[in-house]
């Protein structure tokens, strides 16, 4: 990737979360959209916003990495089988926040699980509540289930 592209990301990405966090602002982005900026996550579900397209490969988080995921994550909903965040660590070989597995770490698992969270229609509550069953995930897993507003973003 150049760097030119590179710089024209992070410019791209300061103005949405500048647009997200900006009160006066006639028109805002969702939750979901900044967030995935936020956390450089492929906004895979968030097709009615065009600004990430150009840079689908400047995302920490591509595109197939998270399709698959949601694929999985869909399988395993609609054959009545939720899965626990421990279980969905197992499925793609992550042993704790230290040993990331080939495809994941547990901090982008995490942050691509809270994306499909933030867009609200994709599970229902009885699939968040498996998914983060207490002793069956990390403690920090629970930060998925939260809001996401415009205080939690930081320009740094």
């Amino acid at each position: 990737m150049s760097e030119i592209k590179e710089m024209l990301f992070s410019l791209q990405r300061f103005q949405i979360l500048s647009l997200f966090t900006n009160p006066a602002a006639e028109r805002n982005v969702t939750p979901s959209y900044a967030f995935a900026w936020a956390e450089s996550i492929y906004p895979l579900l968030n097709e009615g916003a065009p600004w990430h397209k150009p840079y689908s490969e400047c995302f920490e988080v591509q595109e197939e990495q998270l399709d698959e995921l949601h694929q999985f994550l869909c399988d395993r909903w609609d054959s009545k089988q939720p899965i626990s965040f421990y279980e969905l660590e197992d499925h793609y070989k992550i042993s704790g926040s230290a040993r990331p597995g080939p495809v994941w770490s547990r901090h982008s698992l995490l942050a691509a699980c809270r994306y499909f969270y933030l867009q609200e229609f994709h599970f229902a509550q009885r699939f968040w509540s498996t998914l983060l069953e207490n002793g069956k995930c990390p403690s920090e897993a629970h930060s998925i289930s939260g809001p996401y507003t415009a205080d939690q973003v930081y320009f740094e």
